[in-house]
């Protein structure tokens, strides 16, 4: 008549079995509950990482009109460049139109009759007026057949102002240059090289010259996205992970 002692009835049983089943549930339940909230709240810090940390820049505006971006290739895809510059990141797009010229290291035997060439002064020369000693000559193309003068915007400094033209000869270390003064007289300048002068050549190449890691100087026009449309490129290679300026001179801000 009665049951073995130890030995639950079987409706104490069952009811022990639907707790222990609706504890069990409702602890997943919470489980999941809180991974889930724990997931949704992660997300927009992970969204916003990239954005905070992309800094960008539009192109630099110019008197006349025209936009310049200047500083290393951080990539290339397509028809866009992206260039790094001590003011941010900042797109080049170019076309087939756009002129792109490289520029490589050179010597004195590359400078010759003829030839069009810029010469960046010292900066004890550019401010005493007188006998223009190089700091650095560049060797360029021709534009339509004529060596590109020098723009010299009113009241710059003497140590920017550059002397370009046709080379007419060159002796010893004498390179004398057929030019166009500031008021657009013809001018002849005798340039004297030292042993410390550098020198570079520019010539024209395509967009195989364009990789990263290199230095871009790009002259053109700015869109309504802040995107600079290439006219001109400049391309050549980093000085010690730093892009140069005319004839080797580094960027100082």
């Amino acid at each position: 008549m009665f049951g073995m002692p130890g030995i639950l009835p079987p409706a104490r049983l069952t009811r022990l079995a639907i707790f222990t089943l609706t504890g069990a549930t409702a602890l997943s339940v919470a489980a999941c509950g809180s991974s889930s909230t724990t997931s949704n709240t992660a997300k927009p810090s992970t969204a916003a990482g990239p954005t905070s940390s992309a800094a960008t820049s539009s192109p630099s505006a110019s008197p006349n009109g025209k936009a310049w971006v200047s500083g290393m290739i951080a990539s290339v895809s397509g028809d866009a460049i992206q260039v790094t510059q001590q003011t941010g990141n900042a797109t080049v797009d170019f076309t087939p139109s756009t002129k792109i010229t490289e520029v490589t290291p050179a010597q004195l035997t590359d400078v010759t009759a003829g030839s069009c060439v810029a010469v960046h002064p010292t900066q004890e020369s550019a401010e005493a007026g007188g006998a223009i000693t190089a700091q650095a000559v560049r060797v360029r193309p021709a534009v339509d057949g004529k060596c590109q003068e020098p723009n010299h915007p009113a009241g710059a400094p003497a140590k920017h102002r550059l002397v370009s033209g046709t080379v007419a000869s060159v002796a010893g270390t004498t390179i004398t240059v057929n030019g166009t003064d500031a008021n657009g007289n013809s001018s002849q300048s005798n340039v004297t090289v030292t042993d410390t002068t550098k020198y570079s050549k520019q010539t024209a190449t395509d967009a195989q010259a364009l990789a990263q890691g290199k230095c871009v100087a790009a002259k053109g026009s700015k869109d309504g996205s802040g995107t600079l449309q290439a006219a001109t490129i400049t391309v050549q290679p980093a000085d010690n992970g730093n892009c140069p300026q005319l004839g080797g001179r580094r960027h100082q801000h």
